[in-house]
């Protein structure tokens, strides 16, 4: 190759450097994956480390691993026992996603220095659960290249990003454990031999692909954004795919009722028929870790706590029952509030159920007729009626068919 070659492709290659750098990439590992990743990704609305004896599990940092940001990173020190056992090293929690793949950056994608500085993964395993149930054959293992490229654009690696291919695509996605079987050590020289960095984790609904030299979400779903790294030309329409919304409108004013939230448990519940210690007692249920359905969420303002209405099943029947949200794995805005919707009379005669129909537990004694109260909620022919047990001196909540009911107070 002559002097004359060798100059002309240096200074082709510093006017793509200063092209690169004019646009505000500032590095090259940016050019041609202009896309953020995370707001593709599915949102975790909480999330669990394994504990540790140790006591620092404010260094692992897992908010860090969702801002998208590179600079930033999730660390924590590795531990042989920790991942021989059978505790994953971090559970997210989800409301109904949509999740088909996982991206990871590992350790500090900022330069290949920072990247073999610390420790990373290299052998992880993932569970997705999909409401309460397990997949089958879960925990899913994959290996990452140990290789700092940002700049490479396959089927498996975006913007510094790997993929970790689930084998299927996942909906209504409440779960997804992360286990960290392994990993390459640091470098020994800056004594971060053993401290594990990961700087993001997405969890997207669809498959990134390559077509012509552009990159764009799954085509089928008309989703996403593409970049033609050939012609620099950018297209960014409104994505389609969303973090995992919050429902947070009265579910009456909306077409379809709302489903509910699968949901772990803190502790033992305690409960009442409705939102406030003022309410009847309906029992405790279960121990910490298990799963229950949260419907809906009532504010209390003599005790300044919100209370959830949740759904469970207890002796083969269904309850719906009210539980301080301190003992549930979620905040109280990710379930509708609910509204007064107005006074009743009961017209005639009737049992209450514990829930809206048949499938739930009923109480033994009827509701006389000419019982006043006020309607919280409706779904199918049901209502959720409250009044003031004098037998309890208390009040109480029940669910009795709506035609059992006059709206005479508007």
């Amino acid at each position: 190759m002559t002097i004359r070659k060798i100059l002309c492709m240096a200074a082709a290659l510093c006017l793509l450097w200063t092209a690169a750098a004019a646009d505000g990439y500032g590095y090259n590992y940016n050019y041609g994956a202009p896309v953020n990743l995370m707001q593709y990704s599915a949102v975790p609305y909480h999330w669990e480390i394994q504990p540790r004896n140790s006591g620092d599990e404010m260094t692992w940092r897992v908010q860090n691993l969702l801002d998208g940001v590179r600079s930033s990173a999730m660390e924590h020190t590795c531990w042989n026992n920790e991942s021989l056992d059978d505790v994953p090293e971090i559970s997210f929690y989800f409301t109904n996603a949509t999740i088909k793949d996982l991206w990871i950056r590992n350790a500090y994608d900022t330069t290949d220095e920072q990247y073999n500085q610390f420790a990373r993964p290299y052998y992880v395993g993932v569970t997705v659960w999909v409401g309460n149930t397990q997949d089958p054959g879960d925990p899913k293992y994959f290996r990452i290249p140990d290789v700092w490229d940002s700049t490479l654009l396959s089927g498996e690696s975006y913007d510094g990003y790997r993929c970790l291919s689930l084998p299927q695509r996942y909906e209504n996605v409440t779960r997804v454990d992360l286990w960290i079987k392994g990993w390459h050590k640091g470098d020994d020289a800056y004594r971060s031999k053993y401290i594990m960095h990961i700087s993001d984790l997405a969890f997207l609904p669809d498959t990134i692909t390559r077509l012509y030299g552009t990159w764009i979400f799954d085509p089928a779903n008309g989703s996403g954004g593409s970049y033609n790294y050939n012609n620099n030309a950018y297209w960014n329409p409104t994505p389609t795919l969303v973090p995992t919304a919050v429902p947070t409108a009265n579910p009456y004013q909306t077409a379809a009722p709302f489903a509910g939230v699968q949901v772990l448990t803190k502790e033992r519940l305690a409960t009442r028929s409705g939102p406030g210690t003022n309410y009847t007692g309906s029992g405790s249920y279960f121990q910490a870790g298990t799963w229950v359905k949260a419907l809906s969420a009532a504010y209390d303002s003599a005790n300044e706590i919100w209370w959830v209405q949740v759904e469970l099943t207890y002796n083969g029947e269904l309850r719906r029952v009210y539980t301080g949200v301190k003992r549930l794995q979620m905040m109280a805005d990710q379930v509708p509030i609910e509204e007064e919707q107005g006074g009743a009379v009961v017209t005639r005669s009737v049992y209450g159920y514990w829930g809206p129909g048949y499938g739930y537990s009923m109480y033994g004694d009827r509701i006389p007729a000419g019982t006043t109260g006020t309607i919280w909620q409706r779904e199918g022919s049901y209502a959720q009626f409250e009044y003031f047990d004098e037998a309890q001196q208390a009040y109480r909540r029940v669910w009795i068919p709506e035609n059992a009911l006059d709206e005479v107070f508007g």
